[in-house]
């Protein structure tokens, strides 16, 4: 599962949907009037999202076997969901991102930045093993990722 963001002059995040059913990908950016939105996957499918220096504390999540209609777009994530979190353009032109299951985990995550020098993170489950470079239960050390501002990020 992968959501994206796109602009022509931002950061960009494709969201993959790599399940065998259709999710609702959504994200939420509480910080400077940004706000969030969804997107219907089906398998297969991708939604890509651009992502400006506004992005501040930006998360991104799926609900599993489920599609948006009915659902709000513009909310922040529910417990129990695995979740993809940035902040764009930070300290020293930095992104700051990282794979979180701590609030729950509901399907497996992966985030593969565009430049081959910055980290890929993939959390298959909640344990130090299924999430060795993200925050699991139980985590004792900083799992923030760092990479130079202008990489893309795809999300399965």
């Amino acid at each position: 599962m992968a959501l994206g963001l796109a602009t022509t002059d931002a950061t960009t995040i494709t969201v993959h949907n790599t399940c065998g059913y259709t999710v609702c990908a959504k994200y939420w950016v509480p910080s400077n009037g940004v706000g969030g939105g969804c997107s219907e996957l089906a398998s297969g499918q991708t939604w890509t999202v651009g992502a400006s220096p506004s992005w501040v504390s930006g998360t991104m999540w799926a609900i599993a076997n489920t599609g948006c209609s009915g659902q709000a777009c513009n909310t922040g994530p529910p417990s129990g969901v695995s979740q993809f979190e940035i902040t764009v353009d930070g300290s020293s032109n930095l992104d700051y991102y990282d794979i979180s299951v701590l609030a729950g985990f509901n399907i497996p995550l992966k985030v593969v930045p565009s430049n081959s020098g910055c980290v890929t993170v993939d959390c298959t489950a909640n344990s130090a093993s299924a999430c060795p470079n993200g925050y699991y239960t139980g985590y004792t050390v900083d799992k923030t990722q760092t990479c130079g501002y202008g990489t893309n990020y795809d999300l399965y």
